[in-house]
């Protein structure tokens, strides 16, 4: 069941409700709480036995939120709640029968002052009101003599909100006047308050950023590829040295910022699997290739982020390995969530230590039992013990390392699947300018401002699937779904991961089987608010496998020239270098225009600076008139757009 007991104010969403959820006990060795806030992930709401009872308490913001448990690995819904729903999410492939939580707190209207409800983003002030839906006909906010007229922004299934942007200033005294449907008009306020001033490292905001997966790019060592994976997949071979011989590709293409997946000792050719954290594999070229990558990329002016893999480490870390052999009486114990001694059965080991080609060997101790957890009951990655002092104090000296070594920030793997205590403590500890980004597979509320700067967006990404690949939601769905991820994280979604593709998925172009109907979604992703990425080889139109895998998309980079689509990599260069010379595209207020059908039609403006943006993702041709700046550019005030093309405007005026 889940109980709430009470509101309080928050920095952070202005109010949020102390909500407890628990289940009956029932011998199981662990439980955690799992939902929408979490990816329905293991590890970061670990349950505690309270009674003859698992429970939490968890602060949560306003909402309707999923949820289950994990009892002892065991997906369950709340026997205690009557209120469930099928919750489905395409970004991340999951669909199940949750609970629902249903949180509201009193009042018709609302407005706190707190970071996603009056803030300040580079020239202007932003402030949303909250109010039931349909009830109100008009807003305005009110300072001194000033009145502002308020937007409605968007709707979700308890709240509608309303948005007005007012020229920057300081703190500032105001109020709400607020004009119902029935006509009766209501005040809310006065409130004083200074903005909130979002704080991220500056440098990313002018940033496209280039996702490698390095045994997938290049091979530039003369060695051979490498052992086979453990679950039998084959090493590519490629290397860190590849990727620094190819970096005048990424120059030229326009891109200023690396993400590398992880490159520390590992088993396998992904290397999310780290038997070393203070090492660059040797497959990879070792600490001396990645200390010439470094140095290169500053040359260059192209900043680098690393994949941290805390979740778990590798079954063949020498920390594990040293539980695996001396059980309770190894200083490690308290490293790993261990349920029982010894970790493994006697016949474990057999297997383990047998002359099996690695294929039989991985699928026969799958079918085998261990005594710890472990992410995605995989054996060979025990989840770490992320309430141990010393495993928060290893993260983040691993963490510093790399960035002394010349790291400019990183991606967390599995981030929701740790505490967020733990990366609060940890963010807080690294300089300021390191660029922290979780993989947070859904809701990002509670993981944005004091535990990541922003997550990889995959709310957004769900969004794109369902309006540019599915076609299960119209322009006026789609818009709806953009503006509630703007009400919901305020000036944190300038700072979020924004995405076609990744490791992790399908590549786009093949979902959506089209070269033109790819453009128009890069389009929209080169021009919408947050930092822009793309995965090797989108650019030359690089393709994968459709099984649906999580390594569908991770093809073996080509350098075949005549394979390249050459219409996609001149088209992405100049979305590229349009984002990159333009703080309208980087900072600017979003301004819908015309959603409707397959039009999205919007415009970006940041102090001087306008761009206009135009996505017809239709079979039809469409004419659209231009805002009254524009004819002074293209000298017409109307434009036609083709079937499944988009046009780019820029003014300054």
């Amino acid at each position: 069941m889940y109980k709430t007991f009470g509101f309080r104010p928050d920095w952070k969403f202005g109010r949020v409700a102390e909500v407890e959820f628990s289940i009956p006990y029932g011998g199981e060795k662990y439980a955690y709480l799992l939902g929408s806030f979490n990816a329905f992930n293991e590890g970061s709401f670990r349950m505690k036995k309270k009674g003859e009872r698992w429970s939490i308490t968890v602060e949560l913001p306003e909402g309707v939120w999923h949820y289950a448990f994990s009892l002892e690995g065991e997906f369950t819904v709340d026997p205690e709640n009557p209120q469930r729903d099928t919750y489905r999410r395409i970004s991340y492939k999951f669909k199940n029968e949750t609970s629902v939580a249903v949180i509201k707190g009193p009042g018709r209207f609302f407005h706190r002052p707190s970071s996603t409800y009056l803030y300040s983003f580079p020239g202007r002030t932003h402030i949303i009101l909250r109010a039931e839906p349909g009830l109100v006909k008009e807003a305005s906010v009110v300072l001194g003599n000033e009145s502002f007229p308020m937007r409605r922004k968007a709707v979700d299934e308890l709240f509608e909100y309303f948005e007005a942007v007012i020229p920057e200033k300081g703190e500032i005294g105001y109020y709400f006047e607020i004009r119902r449907k029935d006509e009766k008009v209501e005040a809310l306020g006065p409130f004083r308050a200074k903005p909130y001033e979002f704080e991220a490292p500056e440098w990313v905001f002018g940033r496209v950023f280039y996702q490698i997966m390095p045994d997938r790019f290049e091979k530039g060592l003369q060695k051979t590829p490498g052992e086979d994976g453990l679950r039998g997949e084959q090493f590519h071979g490629g290397d860190l040295e590849g990727v620094r011989q190819r970096l005048k590709h990424l120059e030229e293409l326009g891109v200023n910022a690396l993400y590398l997946t992880p490159i520390f000792e590992s088993m396998t050719y992904h290397r999310y699997d780290v038997t070393d954290y203070f090492h660059v594999d040797r497959k990879l070229g070792g600490d001396e290739v990645f200390s010439r990558l470094v140095q290169e990329l500053k040359e260059r002016g192209i900043r680098l982020i690393l994949d941290g893999v805390f979740h778990h480490t590798s079954f063949f870390h020498p920390y594990f390995q040293d539980v695996l052999m001396k059980g309770e009486k190894s200083y490690y114990k308290d490293f790993y969530r261990v349920l029982d001694f010894p970790v493994v059965s006697e016949e474990f080991l057999e297997v383990l230590n047998s002359d099996l080609p690695w294929v039989e060997k991985y699928r026969k101790l799958k079918e085998l039992k261990w005594n710890y957890e472990s992410f995605f009951s995989v054996w060979a990655i025990p989840r770490l013990n992320h309430e141990n002092p010393e495993v928060v104090d290893f993260v983040g000296e691993v963490m510093g390392y790399w960035l002394e070594k010349g790291a400019d920030g990183w991606r967390l793997d599995v981030a929701h699947g740790v505490p967020l205590e733990l990366w609060r403590e940890v963010k807080s500890a690294l300089p300021e300018d390191t660029y922290l980004i979780g993989e947070v597979m859904d809701d990002a509320r509670l993981w944005v401002f004091d535990a990541f700067h922003g997550t990889m967006n995959y709310p957004l990404y769900d969004l794109i699937l369902r309006f540019f690949v599915e076609r299960k939601i119209t322009a006026e769905e789609f818009l709806n779904g953009l503006e509630l991820l703007s009400a919901y994280l305020g000036p944190a979604e300038y700072a979020m991961y924004n995405f076609l593709d990744n490791h992790d998925t399908e590549r786009f172009l093949d979902l959506v089987g089209d070269r033109k109907k790819y453009l128009c979604a890069l389009a929209f992703l080169m021009t919408y608010k947050g930092i822009p990425s793309i995965f090797y080889g989108d650019e030359i139109g690089l393709k994968g496998r459709l099984d649906g895998g999580l390594s569908a998309g991770r093809a073996p980079m080509t350098w075949n020239l005549g394979e390249w689509d050459t219409e996609i990599l001149d088209v992405t260069r100049t979305l590229i270098n349009l984002r990159k010379e333009s703080r309208a595209l980087q900072l600017g207020t979003f301004r819908p225009l015309r959603f409707e059908g397959g039009l999205l039609v919007y415009e970006r403006a940041h102090e001087r600076e306008r761009v206009f943006v135009a996505i017809n993702y239709s079979g039809e041709e469409a004419e659209l008139e231009l805002p009254a700046e524009y004819p002074k550019v293209r000298r017409a005030q109307h434009i036609v757009l083709h079937p499944w093309s988009f046009a780019v405007l820029t003014f300054k005026g």
